[in-house]
């Protein structure tokens, strides 16, 4: 049904359609213009003398050819020679009212022949001198024809310029509308993406338009996209930067006090290696978060496996994350529910999503309070839920980068899920959602 609503609006026949009717109103204008041509030379040459005249004046120019070149009235080759000069006369020629020359019939032998009837005494006959004598002389002439040739010349000319002006008149809406694309390519050619091209009409150019402002819109999205994630990129490196600086110069100042004091104290020489370990380690873990990062922000397809339940995803992985939190000191709860549906996830992402919340539990969380695993089912998503209590920070320990979060939010969105973090009353949780998946 759309394509037949598209071919009805198609270029094509947007211009059969204005031919037709240009060709129609043409026609018309004709048919009237030629008929009121018609009656106007009618009634003109009705009313003039015009006609008489040319007849006058065709007789006198006879005379004097007659005169000129002794013609008798029935040299037929002289008489005929005179009429085809004239074009537009017929003559015939009666003496004793007998026909001795007709220009309808030059090759008729009339001569001296005792041609009778065709004359008739109510027809204007004009008097001419011949050679042989006087003769009565019919003339009719055509002098009105070439007027109305002249019209109908003049009247087809005119219609055809009537269809010119019509045509372009209407193919003048369809290039005024190219040539404002064309701008409106310039503008967008100098940058101005914020610009909206103008869909007008249903036809091909419309069609062409929208392409252009789909485009429009594709590459602003995408230099947005490229923008953001270029912010993003120099926030994060100001961010690590910054955050890098303060246990480099920590490290820095314990180094340079073992190399330039002379410190005999054993214990005191062990506090600080150890306090050198944990800013190294610390800058390791930065590292590492930079690592991961970058590796999560790569433009890569992520390849799922078959769908599965929570169970059979979740069962080993968590059970690694709790073990290795006990050996931390932390109490680790449990609450699992056996949730109908499967979902589909990237294994590898799956391990490096708990890793960074491992890597924030240990940071953050207060080892005096469990830290709590639940089962979640909202709507057509299965997840799960960690929470634990916030431990008061310390300078040595706060990150603002919270680039762990960033990661995981990167690596759930890859995956068809989302992340939700929230903070309250000192609480901490985080919930991965996965759509479920018909089996």
């Amino acid at each position: 049904m759309d394509n037949g609503k598209k071919k009805i609006h198609s270029l094509y026949f947007e211009l059969i359609r204005l031919l037709l009717v240009s060709a129609t109103v043409s026609l018309l204008f004709f048919f009237i213009l030629n008929r009121a041509g018609e009656n106007l030379l009618t009634f003109y040459f009705y009313e003039s003398d015009y006609v008489q005249k040319a007849s006058d004046h065709s007789i006198k120019n006879l005379q004097e050819y007659v005169t000129e070149n002794h013609v008798s009235s029935n040299d037929s080759e002289k008489l005929t020679k005179w009429v085809n000069e004239q074009k537009i006369v017929a003559i015939s020629v009666y003496k004793e009212e007998l026909l001795t020359y007709d220009s309808l019939y030059p090759d008729e032998e009339v001569e001296n022949a005792a041609i009778e009837g065709g004359y008739y005494e109510w027809e204007s006959y004009y008097t001419v001198e011949f050679s042989d004598g006087t003769a009565d002389v019919f003339l009719y002439g055509f002098f009105s024809y070439q007027f109305y040739s002249y019209a109908l010349i003049a009247e087809i000319l005119l219609a055809v310029a009537l269809f010119i002006l019509t045509a372009v008149l209407g193919i003048r809406k369809p290039v005024k509308y190219i040539g404002k694309l064309k701008e409106e390519c310039e503008i967008l050619g100098n940058g101005n993406l914020e610009y909206q091209i103008s869909v007008i009409g249903k036809d091909e150019l419309a069609d062409l338009a929208s392409g252009m402002d789909h485009m429009r819109r594709a590459l602003k999205e995408s230099i947005e996209k490229e923008e953001e994630l270029s912010r993003a990129n120099r926030r994060m490196i100001t961010e690590m930067s910054h955050d890098l600086r303060t246990p480099l110069t920590s490290l820095l100042l314990y180094t340079d006090i073992l190399a330039k004091k002379e410190i005999h104290d054993m214990e005191q020489i062990r506090e600080y290696i150890r306090k050198i370990d944990r800013k190294a380690h610390q800058i390791k873990v930065m590292s590492d978060h930079i690592f991961e990062y970058a590796l999560v922000t790569e433009d890569m397809e992520v390849r799922t496996g078959e769908p599965e339940s929570l169970d059979s995803i979740f069962y080993d992985p968590l059970s690694e994350m709790a073990g290795y939190l006990e050996e931390k000191g932390y109490r680790v709860d449990v609450e699992w529910k056996d949730e109908d549906g499967k979902i589909c996830v990237d294994p590898e992402y799956i391990n490096r999503i708990l890793d960074n919340l491992v890597s924030n539990i240990v940071k953050y969380a207060d080892p005096e309070e469990p830290v709590r695993i639940r089962t979640v089912c909202r709507d057509s998503c299965l997840g799960i839920c960690f929470s634990n209590r916030i431990l008061r920070e310390t300078d040595e320990r706060k990150e603002s980068t919270k680039i762990g979060l960033h990661n995981i939010r990167k690596m759930m969105k890859k995956m068809r899920g989302v992340s939700e973090v929230c903070q309250e009353d000192g609480m901490f949780f985080l919930t991965i959602l996965f759509p479920r998946t018909e089996e």
